[in-house]
């Protein structure tokens, strides 16, 4: 099933605040931290097993040895389950210039002779010369069906079932396991996550019913992801939040799914949220941003606006199991600010 000309589009801007400071969106991610995978090449799974994408199904004859992973929780998860990576997606961190480590801060550091793909633009001939035998593309938000069919040439292709970002974290999480044999694995870092969850909802208990914004600044407009339809706002409900009404009742269609566009004119509507989180496709929108006069002249910016960054953005963008705590970690600070209701 191909992604329709509409969804296509609404995507494009999707895959730009990943490229320049990912939005949240999401569902996903602790007991001890050697608990979440098995990692001793064991498996819980009977061979071959049958998946159904959304281009159509693919079968793994067997337990998988070298894993291509082309998203970001593919890698992340795939890793905490174990797999062999032959081949993952660079951090945003080094796609936009800001560093020179591919690896995520929440994935252990793959080996120095890991093959790695640009996930704006994966290069077949790369992928076919890590000489996977399996690709892992739940999280893929460049695939489509093209690229779909020219990967599943090189090796048995998982995607998500229906939709990008449409699965829940931890249905993602079990899909993956699936391909890789690793179903026990899998369940234990879901445990983690929600472990991870629990601890910090009982330790900042001021969550609960709280408000927050969590956004990303353009030429004039921010793009706020407020709606349950979008994973990220999904994931800010599990910590007891919900998107400051004022703002998420506000009419139009964003600019991506469950999403809606405010104009800077409208930025006195920020002042009544909990916290509010920004994310920014450069430096110069950035600075754009915070100097706008309508915008630094709003009470919240001087109290409770957290920049960021982008790593942390990345994972908000699809917050799985495997990145969860670490999440957690960072957004942290600004979710201290959030005063009780």
């Amino acid at each position: 099933m191909p992604i329709s000309p509409v969804r296509h589009r609404a995507l494009t801007p999707l895959i730009s605040l990943a490229a320049g400071l990912a939005l949240l969106a999401g569902c996903a991610a602790t007991p001890e931290d050697g608990a979440a995978a098995s990692g001793d090449g064991s498996t819980d799974a009977t061979f071959p097993v049958t998946i159904h994408n959304a281009y159509g199904d693919t079968t793994i004859e067997e337990k998988p040895t070298r894993v291509a992973a082309l998203g970001y929780a593919d890698v992340a998860l795939a890793s905490a389950l174990g797999a062999n990576v032959v081949l993952a997606p660079q951090s945003f961190t080094v796609i936009a210039g800001e560093g020179e480590d591919p690896n995520l801060p929440y994935v252990d550091p793959l080996p120095d002779d890991t093959t790695w793909v640009n996930p704006m633009s994966i290069n077949v001939e790369q992928v076919a010369s890590a000489k996977p035998d399996v690709i892992l593309a739940t999280a893929g938000f460049t695939l489509d069906e093209t690229l779909y069919a020219q990967l599943s040439d090189i090796a048995p292709v998982v995607t998500y079932e229906e939709q990008l970002y449409a699965a829940t974290s931890d249905d993602s999480a079990r899909r993956i396991a699936t391909a890789l044999g690793e179903s026990d694995a899998a369940e234990a870092l879901i445990t983690r996550a929600d472990q991870a969850i629990d601890t910090l909802t009982d330790e900042l208990p001021h969550l609960a019913g709280g408000t927050f914004l969590y956004g990303q600044a353009r030429d004039g407009v921010v793009v706020m992801l407020v709606d349950e339809q979008n994973i990220t706002a999904r994931f800010m409900q599990q910590l007891g939040l919900l998107a400051l009404p004022a703002v998420a009742d506000l009419p139009g269609t964003g600019s991506v799914p469950g999403a809606v566009d405010v104009s800077f004119e409208q930025a006195p509507l920020f002042n009544d949220a909990g916290v509010l989180f920004m994310t920014y496709q450069s430096g110069a929108l950035q600075e754009s941003f915070e100097k706008d006069p309508l915008i630094s002249s709003q009470p919240i910016m001087d109290s409770r606006y957290v920049p960021v960054d982008l790593e942390t953005a990345t994972a908000l963008q699809d917050p799985n199991i495997a990145a969860v705590p670490w999440l957690l970690d960072q957004l942290r600070p600004g979710l201290a600010l959030i005063p009780a209701p």
